[in-house]
């Protein structure tokens, strides 16, 4: 399948025998900025299919414990945690790379001015010669959303307005917009895109699901572990049924809260899973890091 498209990940598992193997993503939340070359060069040189980078812009140090992925309500980052802009990231690590996708996991789309994230995300795709992976979701901490002074409520909807609106720029063709959050007459932002981003939705609530299979190319999650990955591309598989749509015209990349090691990543791929996003252990720095992303490229060549 070709970037951005899936032709097994919401099929039921097969044959373990004749599945085939799972691509393999990094993840470099906590990484040093300036280490995140070497990875995605070592993820690169071991064929990983991609590379995400996590996106948060503030870091308030007083908030709700609400964080809706872990039963503390806290995150898994503390406020020194190395946060890049994604996409002057992105746009950094493509000069160092060749065939590696590269994504955001998520964009938190709505605390941003919509035709400033367009252009970003436009210029990333171009320089990367087209391997951006748009990964959006709306955000948890209305603490940042204050600070930034953007609109918590309602974030959901305003997101697939901004997400419409981002497609109608990068056509490079003269448009308007009549919308409810944004109005604007004939403008045009160039250079075009001959090909836009794939873009997956996250999230595991019942709108999320829905919203990626309505108007998504896929789906990015959470950290999860596997039953609970598994009840996800279930549902949406239903809602891509609801919605009349190819399920193999739709990717699931998944990500696993599980200690990873061979056995792990075999019952992913027995599973039926394509796409899976790992994290390094929090407590692997530099070369560590690398050498324990050569062990699981070793183990899932197993």
């Amino acid at each position: 399948a070709s970037a951005g498209t899936s032709s097994s990940s919401n099929a039921a598992p097969a044959d373990a025998s004749r599945r085939a193997p799972v691509k393999l993503s990094i993840l470099t939340s906590g990484t040093p900025l300036r280490e995140c070359a070497g990875t995605a060069r070592r993820a690169e040189a071991l064929g990983f299919e991609a590379l995400w980078v996590p996106d948060h812009l503030v870091a308030p140090l007083q908030f709700a414990a609400v964080y809706p992925y872990r039963d503390t309500g806290l995150p898994s980052f503390r406020p020194d945690t190395p946060f890049a802009d994604p996409w002057i990231m992105l746009t950094h690590l493509a000069g160092v790379t060749s065939t590696l996708l590269l994504g955001v996991g998520v964009f938190v789309l709505p605390l941003r001015n919509l035709f400033a994230a367009a252009k970003s995300v436009a210029t990333a795709q171009i320089l990367s010669d087209g391997r951006v992976l748009l990964g959006v979701g709306i955000g948890w901490m209305r603490e940042e959303f204050e600070a930034v002074r953007e609109p918590f409520e309602r974030r959901a909807a305003r997101t697939e307005e901004m997400l419409a609106v981002m497609k109608k720029l990068w056509s490079g063709q003269p448009v308007e917009h009549r919308g409810e959050w944004y109005r604007f007459d004939t403008l045009q932002m160039s250079p075009g895109l001959a090909r836009q981003p794939p873009l997956l939705w996250g999230g595991t609530s019942a709108a999320a699901l829905r919203r990626a299979a309505r108007s998504c190319d896929g789906w990015y999650g959470p950290p999860r572990r596997l039953e609970e990955n598994i009840a996800v591309r279930a549902q949406l598989a239903r809602e891509l049924a609801d919605a009349g749509r190819d399920p193999a015209r739709f990717s699931v990349w998944a990500r696993a809260s599980e200690a990873m090691d061979a056995a792990t990543i075999a019952r992913y791929r027995d599973a039926g899973f394509e796409h899976l996003a790992l994290r390094p252990p929090d407590n692997l720095a530099g070369a560590a890091r690398l050498e324990w992303m050569d062990q699981v490229a070793d183990w899932a060549a197993r």
